[in-house]
């Protein structure tokens, strides 16, 4: 069954902060990130930052990320959980090239409907955005184990004009 989104939309503080950023463009290729490698505590200009973003959002909002611009860092780092479904503003972690590859990309989840899982992230086709996101690449749904535990279960979004993009 659906879970409402939340009344606020906003769910948590790295949520809040993440929704501010959106419009943010790299500067030639993953190059001007320097606001978020600062605030993750990881990663340099040129790095593949979707992670580099999501440890941005929850440092900036008091839990310790992973400090790792490793995509897929979440699902082994022992501050997070795996939750049993996904969850407004869960670390939600996709496979690329194979599932075993250990690459990936990393975004807050928003919702989902037939198009594919609508993504907040970083390095989402040279940005931030909101983006739909193939759901049959996931791999899970993470949480910070210092924060309650959210209820879990899929959030219907209406088709709002986000389109598929790129995952850099």
């Amino acid at each position: 069954p659906a879970v409402p989104v939340p009344a606020k939309a906003t769910g948590t503080p790295w949520m809040t902060w993440a929704a501010k950023e959106v419009g943010f463009h790299e500067i030639g290729e993953n190059q001007g990130l320097g606001k978020y490698t600062a605030l993750a505590k990881t990663g340099e200009d040129g790095d593949p930052w979707c992670a580099i973003f999501v440890n941005a959002g929850l440092e900036t909002s008091g839990v310790r990320g992973t400090r790792s611009a490793m995509a897929r860092s979440f699902e082994h780092d022992p501050n997070f959980v795996k939750l049993d479904g996904p969850a407004f503003g869960a670390i939600t972690t996709l496979w690329r090239g194979s599932p075993g590859s250990g690459l990936g990309h990393v975004f807050f989840y928003l919702g989902e409907n037939d198009r594919g899982i609508l993504a907040l992230g970083g390095n989402q086709s040279d940005q931030v955005c909101r983006q739909y996101e193939p759901r049959n690449r996931v791999v899970g749904y993470f949480w910070p184990k210092s924060v309650p535990l959210p209820r879990t279960g899929k959030i219907i979004v209406e088709n709002n004009g986000h389109q598929e993009g790129t995952e850099t």
